[in-house]
């Protein structure tokens, strides 16, 4: 049951004055919004200000009850002194009321200055309570669009009068979104990036089925999601793309804390490893999940740490230069390890950045060394997405540089610096090639700057895994 609530709350405020006239002023709110079994309460929140000394807050509550009836509760404070902001509160008043089904009523009561002087407002809250039948999707969707306002959804595509018919329930398209409703789920909207790959995977004819919720801020506030009436979500972040996940891996997924726990947003949709088992893995930020058949497989893994990557890199950057038989390497450090990189398919790994620092022995004993520091930015990449078939080549390639040199003779040791790096890093670095079939899933940059391949977690993969660390432990 759905119930179309459309509201005018007028504050009619008066800034008593004892000298000369009463300063007076109207303030008026009006909108339309929806209760239903997703939403049986809504808040609102209005300020009016008056005369430079007086301000009113009201707030409203609307809850809707099991009869199609709407409780309202109405709270207001008037605050006075010499100026709008004033702290000082001096009178507060309150009324409750029952907006019967298909019922408009009119609410009114007085908050008035009972400290000092004869400031008031009077307040009324004109309810129109529609209550929509229950699989009526028409005027459901129609009460929608109007919440919504055409500055969210744009001019209806399809006929907003005849909504289409789609597998479970039916639609209507808008410039900006789409609304879906069914009489279990109610008018739900999808727009953005979630409603691209909700296209892109079939709509309502893919097991996700419809949405039963809005395009909603997830709890980190971070990222978007909707969820669908098939035991699915689409999530959305700025750093991952839109991302299917659903099922037994959105159910183990949620009970770490959805995007909030340890595994962080997914990168991937949900893949099928094997077409002729039931097994399935997601990618996430800082992880894996698999699950094959009725129970979840853990993942055996092969990593290098981030002091480990730290020092490699070191070794690399002093071979990739050693052609500069006076240069001195002081430092290297990883400075920063980004986060994910948005893409529609497959989340892109984070980058590490290092930072080098050392000096040039010029050879001049009484002048000061030039010195050098260097930002290096690096992709650690896959050519492939693994899902558990393909083979693939991980590389690292250099992404981004700056160098900055500073002292006596530092315009030569910038230009040897800057032609070591381009030409020792102008092809990327190869770290292994995973064959096919091996149950590679994931190649993962971590938040120190580790690096960790994820394998199946079956017998197969963690012979592959084993082999794979030994080669990791000999780069």
């Amino acid at each position: 049951m759905q119930s179309k609530i459309q509201y005018v709350s007028t504050m009619k405020i008066v800034d008593h004055e004892n000298f000369g006239s009463n300063e007076r002023r109207t303030v008026r709110n009006s909108g339309l919004f929806l209760l239903d079994a997703g939403k049986k309460t809504n808040n609102l929140f209005f300020i009016g200000r008056c005369g430079g000394e007086v301000r009113i807050e009201l707030k409203i509550k609307f809850t809707q009850n099991s009869n199609g009836s709407v409780s309202v509760k109405e709270y207001a404070k008037l605050f006075e002194g010499s100026s709008t902001n004033t702290s000082d509160l001096d009178g507060t008043a309150s009324k409750s009321a029952v907006i019967a089904a298909n019922q408009t009523k009119t609410v009114s009561f007085r908050v008035r200055n009972t400290d000092e002087g004869d400031d008031y407002a009077d307040i009324t809250l004109l309810i129109t309570n529609t209550v929509l039948a229950d699989g009526d999707c028409t005027n459901g969707i129609k009460a929608k669009a109007q919440t919504l306002g055409t500055g969210f959804t744009g001019a209806a595509t399809s006929n907003i009068n005849a909504p289409t018919t789609v597998k479970g329930g039916k639609r209507v398209t808008f410039q900006k979104c789409d609304i879906y409703c069914s009489p279990k789920t109610g008018p739900q909207e999808i727009h953005g990036a979630i409603r691209l790959k909700y296209n892109n995977v079939g709509g309502p004819n893919n097991a996700l089925a419809l949405p039963v919720t809005d395009e909603t801020t997830t709890p980190d506030t971070k990222g978007r999601f909707n969820h669908f009436s098939g035991n699915g979500s689409i999530y959305w972040h700025p750093t991952t793309g839109p991302k299917l996940v659903r099922g037994a891996i959105r159910h183990e997924w949620a009970k770490t804390g959805w995007e909030r726990g340890i595994y962080g947003y997914p990168t991937s949709d949900e893949i099928k490893i094997d077409p002729n088992k039931n097994t399935w893995f997601s990618d996430f930020q800082n992880g894996v999940i698999i699950w094959n058949n009725n129970a979840e497989e853990n993942p055996n893994t092969a990593k290098l740490s981030g002091r480990k990557v730290r020092s490699l890199f070191e070794t690399i950057f002093k071979e990739k230069t050693k052609g500069q038989k006076d240069l001195n390497v002081d430092s290297v450090r990883i400075s920063s390890v980004g986060n994910t990189g948005y893409d529609f398919t497959r989340s892109k790994n984070r980058k590490v950045t290092f930072k080098i620092k050392g000096d040039y022995e010029s050879g001049i004993f009484f002048i000061p060394n030039p010195s050098y520091t260097i930002t290096l930015r690096i992709a650690f990449e896959s050519n492939k997405n693994p899902d558990g078939k393909v083979a693939c080549k991980l590389t690292a390639k250099l992404d981004h540089w700056h160098i900055h040199t500073s002292g006596a003779g530092n315009s030569k040791l910038l230009a040897g610096l800057k032609k070591g790096i381009l030409e020792g890093f102008k092809d990327a670095l190869e770290l292994g090639d995973v064959p096919k079939n091996t149950g590679f899933l994931s190649f993962k940059v971590m938040k120190d700057g580790g690096i960790k391949l994820y394998f199946r977690g079956d017998i197969l993969g963690k012979v592959v895994a084993g082999v794979a660390q030994d080669k990791l432990d000999k780069l």
